[in-house]
């Protein structure tokens, strides 16, 4: 009896060893995080297809009046289901969206900056290569992609727009068309150097891009 009690704990560790090894160094969802810095309000960041738009760091917020140029980078820290920092977790992995799909990126255009740290934390900063722009009026939200899933409860408050308004991979002539209709309004597509409506500094930013490609 004695022994068949052993071998019977014995199999409850081993079942047990099994189903931690299942979830050790996969990131649970729930448990990771993504973070703007402390105190950071509504921000606005411009994108181009080829990757010359701003970095997180470069990033204006969306405020009245507008604040000049502040730094968005979102730092995420990936854990397991027990809680354990993943380590060495691959950039190409992890990537942005936006919530309404307005972010249209470039193969690739979005990725995190590296892989993850002995502490799981990794950071988005740039430069990245996309199109399309966030429906500001509708709320649209940031979300970090993990292996083809969004980390949950962890929406940022962080908008894109760029140059390529028809979200085609290029800026030809059906942008400038688009920009055009939004040029002396508030529309935030266009609004690429925010300061609440769109001017010569934003057709100075539309124009430096014009016939630029994703890569």
């Amino acid at each position: 009896m004695l022994r068949r009690n052993i071998v019977g704990l014995v199999i409850c560790v081993a079942a047990l060893g099994v189903s931690t090894l299942g979830v050790a160094g996969v990131p649970d969802l729930v448990n990771s995080n993504a973070d703007l810095p402390a105190g950071l309000p509504q921000v606005s960041v411009f994108l181009t297809p080829d990757g010359t738009g701003n970095l997180m760091t470069e990033a204006r917020a969306v405020t009245t009046p507008p604040l000049d140029v502040v730094n968005a980078t979102i730092t995420v820290t990936l854990f397991d289901a027990g809680m354990n920092p993943v380590f060495a977790y691959p950039f190409e992995d992890m990537w942005l969206e936006t919530t309404l799909g307005g972010l249209v990126a470039c193969t690739n255009g979005t990725l995190a900056n590296a892989n993850t740290d002995i502490n799981g934390i990794t950071t988005f900063v740039g430069p990245f290569y996309a199109g399309g722009y966030s429906n500001k009026v509708a709320g649209e939200l940031t979300q970090v992609i993990i292996n083809g899933a969004p980390l949950i409860g962890e929406d940022l408050n962080v908008l894109f727009n760029s140059p390529d308004l028809f979200a085609d991979g290029v800026v030809d002539l059906s942008d400038v068309s688009l920009f055009s209709a939004s040029y002396g309004t508030t529309d935030y597509r266009a609004n690429y150097f925010y300061d609440g409506s769109v001017n010569l500094s934003d057709l100075v930013l539309f124009s430096s891009s014009v016939n630029v490609v994703c890569p």
